[in-house]
């Protein structure tokens, strides 16, 4: 990766990184406000029982406004730092406080609207008539009357702040009837962006919690160096990342070129059997790379690499070509075996790399009969693709190639392509076949599939064949080929050359008590 390249990158990952730290902000803000608003409520909550309980003592054991009656309530006060006055109402008259013996005094209609057509407790705000300051009210009800619990507004106020203020948000404590106005009315609660509310079904008030863009943006700020840091830190990782991917992978690209200059590629062959007595009618060349510092390498390490460069052609055009002379001596042993090479479907669809099969083909007696073509029902291909790969597979035909399709049952082909294709042989896909003893669903659809090939008129072949169970189960379908590690695992040419000749009318009596062993 060239430097404008890697400026670009550290650029998009620290926009990335700033974009995703502004997100975790906000879902953090917004947490720590959801956790904030019920910490708060409870708190609240917890306080007003406390007052409601020791009330509800005093005035179940004196008569109101008697001498025992006020020395409780005066007491209340006394113990509570947020209590300013308490005072007991009957019929719209105040007839006595904590302080005050005897009054009668009629209530204002701005303070009767608040409670009087009300049945439970009652929270509000308003002016106090005898003191004139504003206050918070918290009304309880009796069986005759009211008793009135004149709360200082800027405790709660302050109180709530305490709460809220630590995590930059802001609080307000309203009631049930006015809803969102606030206690501490100064709260810039028009321009919250996010907030909780809390709403008492007991008490009658209204909590909300929440913040401004003010504290959204001071959050972000606060912790920006540290994930600033953190941002850098990774984006660096991944540009170095990147730079080990790219050139591991050009290191095997060149690696690949190498390989296939020096002919390194080859085949092992795993044998494809005759369901019914286990004999060898064929075998499916798997690539192997015999490289000259790691030995043999499976295709899992290479081969996704070598399909997404395009080397996978070369590749195949050298297996092919060394499966002629291979072939040839395998036509000593025994005339009437085939043998199975992978191919892709992008491969068939260009015309010019056709040409170069046919032409290799054409060069090649031993690969103009008993040689099959297969490639996966997994790839897909458009209308027009499918055109070209059946003008493809058409021009194989003509010098000998029969075609199978590999993967049998978990792709996308329709019975009409199926049909239109005219495979020669459907390999059914080895999950089928693994589950197909066990477990019911797949049982049936092992027979749904089988039944297909039936109708195709195709040669079926069973893959991943690896229990006796299996291997009946498949010949009872009627199946007629199987290929899977009950019979044969991948080997060198070399070693299925010399078992080729022994194979000859193995029972599968014989396979078992041979894997036995």
């Amino acid at each position: 990766m060239n430097q404008p390249k890697n400026i670009m990158l550290l650029i998009l990952c620290l926009l990335v990184g700033l974009i995703l730290d502004m997100v975790w902000v906000k879902n953090n803000i917004n947490q720590t406000t959801i956790n904030t608003i019920q910490n708060l409520d409870i708190a609240i909550d917890s306080h007003l029982n406390k007052i409601k309980t020791d009330l509800t003592l005093v005035d179940s054991n004196t008569t109101p406004c008697d001498k025992n009656n006020r020395k409780g309530l005066e007491q209340l006060n006394f113990d509570s730092p947020v209590i300013q006055e308490i005072t007991y109402i009957e019929n719209g008259l105040f007839l006595c406080s904590d302080r005050i013996k005897k009054s009668n005094v009629k209530i204002e209609n701005s303070h009767l609207a608040k409670f009087e057509e009300q049945s439970g407790y009652v929270i509000y705000r308003a002016t106090s008539q005898r003191r004139r300051i504003d206050a918070l009210f918290f009304m309880v009800p009796t069986p005759n009357g009211w008793y009135r619990i004149m709360l200082d507004s800027r405790y709660i106020d302050y109180w709530i702040k305490q709460y809220t203020n630590k995590n930059q948000l802001s609080g307000c404590l309203g009631n049930t009837k006015d809803d969102f106005v606030c206690l501490n009315s100064s709260l810039p609660f028009n321009d919250i962006i996010f907030s909780e509310q809390i709403r008492s079904e007991k008490y009658s008030y209204v909590l909300t919690v929440g913040y401004t863009e003010a504290s959204f943006r001071n959050a972000f700020f606060r912790q920006l160096p540290y994930a600033a840091t953190i941002i850098i830190i990774l984006s660096i990782l991944i540009i170095l990342l990147l730079h080990v991917s790219v050139n591991f992978r050009r290191s095997i690209k060149s690696d690949i070129h190498r390989g296939i200059r020096n002919k390194e590629f080859y085949a092992y062959y795993q044998p494809i059997v005759n369901s019914k007595n286990g004999h060898w009618i064929g075998a499916e060349l798997l690539v192997r790379w015999l490289h000259p510092k790691h030995g043999v390498i499976s295709p899992a390490e290479f081969i996704h690499t070598a399909e997404s460069t395009g080397l996978i052609n070369a590749i195949t055009l050298h297996l092919l070509e060394r499966a002629a002379y291979e072939k040839t001596q395998i036509q000593a042993e025994n005339n009437n075996t085939y043998i199975s090479i992978n191919v892709t479907a992008s491969m068939i669809i260009n015309p010019r790399y056709v040409t170069e099969l046919v032409s290799i083909i054409s060069k090649y007696p031993s690969l103009q009969h008993n040689v099959v073509f297969e490639f996966t029902e997994r790839e897909t291909f458009s209308p027009t693709e499918l055109v070209e790969l059946k003008l493809g597979m058409q021009r194989l035909r003509e010098v000998g190639i029969k075609w199978a399709l590999d993967d049998f049952g978990t792709g996308y082909a329709g019975l009409s392509t199926l049909q239109s294709l005219r495979f020669d042989i459907l390999k059914i896909d080895r999950t089928f076949v693994a589950s197909s003893v066990t477990d019911a669903v797949t049982h049936s659809i092992l027979d749904n599939i089988a039944e297909m090939g039936h109708t195709l008129h195709c040669t079926m072949v069973a893959e991943g064949v690896e229990t006796a169970e299996q291997a009946e189960y498949v010949d009872d379908l009627g199946i007629k080929a199987s290929q899977g590690y009950f019979y044969a695992k991948p080997m060198p040419f070399d070693d299925y050359l010399s078992k080729l000749s022994k194979s000859v009318s193995t029972s599968r009596s014989e396979v078992l008590k041979a894997n036995a062993q």
